[in-house]
């Protein structure tokens, strides 16, 4: 008998993979612009000379100036139209849920100051309920996804209007030329499930949001965390390519560093803050730039290290001042952002409460959230996950099932769907969620791993062993996943590849109680008892508690003849054994039979 790896060892394995969108508990709950190559044509084309005598041919330059026959579309707007409207998020995370990722880069002090200058007067000029800052625990992936929505600037944010998004945390370059920015909430063991794609912020901008005057400005200093837990190296670069980037007309990326630069701190950010407040905030962001760029690699030289920050613009018209006053005044948000932000409050103070252990008073403001917005899908979602906490399956499902009918495309909700759903009894659509869960973000290790155990349950072991490859390539060197997948190729008669995965395992994690147990139990399939003993022996030693691992070592001893303490074994399996539990009934039948025919 072997056993699905779980997160804690000991866990039921369908437990470890729903999550809460900021707080993973004891449960298991985590709580286009034409190519190069066209360009190079048409350069070739305009620049071929001319045959002898066409050059007489040619029309002399007309002093007068034609209308062309694009600028009397009624849709064509002019290149400096007045600023109507500024809005500006500034996300920052420099203290992480997970301490091993803390660093003292002082990533969330220089966000602070950049806040500070977009309300000065004698700076940005954006009025105090047009900036929306996310800071340390409130930047989750959720929050951050969210505020960039229509909740927040998709609603706000007009065609006439400035859009600023200041983004500073740790980031992992990808190969693709993606790069994953750190939330708050980044799983060291699911980066690719709890982290933002730089891509993914691009398409929200440009699907969701109406400017098309957008600034980007991202300080992201290379994270080494990703291999703390056997994550495959990412990418030999350390910053995004900003030349994989494709911007939308009207945007401007402004990036703390060149890819293959590895950066530590906020230089950059806090050089361009100071650049921007000269001449009372009425310098242009491109001269404002220079300024930071040079001072930056001043500093970086005299700290024997390079760092150029690179600027890619898809700007037209006059030079670009974030301190230039607006058109209007905005009097009062629109009721709907009004009311989303009422449910903010609350579902930030449940957020925090959950984080604390109290569950009670969080399930109190995620009502009052609701109650103010009931169209808020991440309070409606982390509600569930609540009711779920407490036990109050249905009405748990009730809340999810809500938030994924407003939020269709999240895979978050979707996993947390899929396991209450499992819990209520439900095991056809729990396994219909993940798959749809599973489509949103292939890339997600707690979706997959959740998957592949719902295929192994579905007797579909070939899909589930299909899963867990496509999650090792990603993870190599996760001691969970090698005894996962050790589990699901023995499920498939393949022990001999079952054996080198489990064995991988071990040797990864030697503290990983069910890699042991599946150990011991493939050494006992081949008839090496006295090794499966000692593996289910280490096994006890590590979760004197497990009582898979007592009646698994009961099993091999009593196939020694070593009756004495196989009944020990089991006498202790029979005592751990949950009220209710269904084998208690055989295991006594085993138990007096033993003792019957042993003196």
């Amino acid at each position: 008998m072997l056993h699905s790896t779980t997160t804690d060892n000991v866990a039921p394995p369908v437990q470890n993979y729903i999550r809460t969108c900021k707080h993973r508990s004891h449960t298991g709950f985590l709580t286009n612009r034409p190519s190069a190559a066209i360009g190079t044509v048409i350069a070739m084309v305009a620049g071929q000379f001319l045959a002898p005598g066409e050059v007489f041919a040619q029309e002399k330059k007309s002093p007068v100036s034609f209308t062309k026959i694009q600028d009397l579309s009624p849709d064509t707007k002019p290149l400096n139209r007045p600023i109507r409207q500024k809005w500006a998020i500034v996300i920052a995370v420099g203290k992480f849920k997970d301490k091993r990722m803390n660093n003292d880069q002082f990533i969330d002090k220089a966000a602070k100051k950049f806040h500070s200058y977009l309300l000065s007067e004698k700076g940005g000029r954006f009025q105090p309920d047009h900036v929306k800052l996310l800071l340390n625990d409130d930047a989750t992936q959720q929050n951050i996804a969210t505020s960039l929505s229509p909740s927040w600037l998709g609603t706000l944010a007009g065609p006439d209007d400035l859009v600023v998004v200041y983004i500073a945390t740790q980031g992992f370059p990808t190969t693709d030329g993606n790069s994953w920015l750190c939330s708050y909430n980044t799983a060291l063991d699911n980066i690719y499930g709890t982290c933002v794609s730089m891509q993914s912020i691009m398409k929200t901008l440009k699907d969701q949001v109406k400017s098309d005057r957008v600034v980007l400005i991202l300080e992201s200093p290379y994270s080494g965390s990703a291999n703390l837990l056997g994550a495959r190296e990412l990418t030999s670069n350390y910053s995004l390519d900003l030349n994989k980037v494709v911007l939308g007309h009207g945007y401007m990326l402004l990036c703390s560093a060149k890819p293959d630069q590895a950066i530590r701190g906020t230089r950059f950010s806090e050089n361009l803050t100071v650049a921007l407040l000269q001449n009372d905030g009425k310098i242009s962001l491109p001269d404002a730039f220079e300024k930071a760029k040079e001072n930056t690699q001043t500093d970086a030289l005299n700290e024997g290290r390079k760092q150029t920050p690179v600027l890619k613009s898809d700007w037209s018209g006059a030079d670009l001042t974030l301190g230039a006053p607006v058109l209007e005044q905005l009097a009062m948000l629109p009721e709907s952002v009004r009311n989303f932000l009422g449910a903010e409050s609350h579902y930030l103070k449940a957020s925090r409460l959950m984080g604390a252990g109290d569950l009670t008073a969080a399930i109190s403001e995620y009502e009052a959230a609701v109650a103010t917005d009931p169209s808020y899908s991440d309070a409606l979602a982390d509600y569930g996950v609540a009711l779920a906490l407490q036990g109050k399956w249905k009405d748990a499902v009730q809340q999810l099932k809500q938030a994924v009918t407003l939020k269709p495309n999240d895979s978050l909700y979707r996993a947390n769907y899929a396991r209450v759903l499992d819990a209520l009894g439900q095991t056809v659509e729990c396994r219909r969620e993940l798959e749809k869960a599973y489509n949103l973000n292939p890339k997600d290790r707690v979706i997959l791993c959740a998957l592949a155990d719902k295929t192994i349950s579905a007797g579909d072991v070939h899909s589930a062993i299909g899963l867990l490859q496509d999650a090792l390539d990603m993870y190599p060197n996760m001691a969970s996943l090698h005894d996962r997948l050790g589990f699901a190729l023995s499920a498939s008669g393949n022990f001999n590849d079952a054996y080198q995965h489990i064995e991988k395992a071990v040797q990864l994690d030697p503290a990983l109680v069910s890699a042991r147990l599946n150990m011991g139990s493939l050494l006992a399939t081949k008839g090496d008892l006295q090794p499966a003993i000692v593996q289910y022996r280490e096994a006890i030693k590590l979760a004197p508690s497990n009582v898979d691992a007592h009646m698994l070592l009961s099993k091999v001893l009593e196939k020694t003849s070593d009756v004495a303490e196989a009944r020990d074994e089991l006498v202790k399996f029979i005592e751990l054994l949950p009220a209710g539990d269904a084998r208690r009934a055989a295991a006594q039948a085993h138990l007096d039979q033993i003792n019957a025919s042993t003196p």
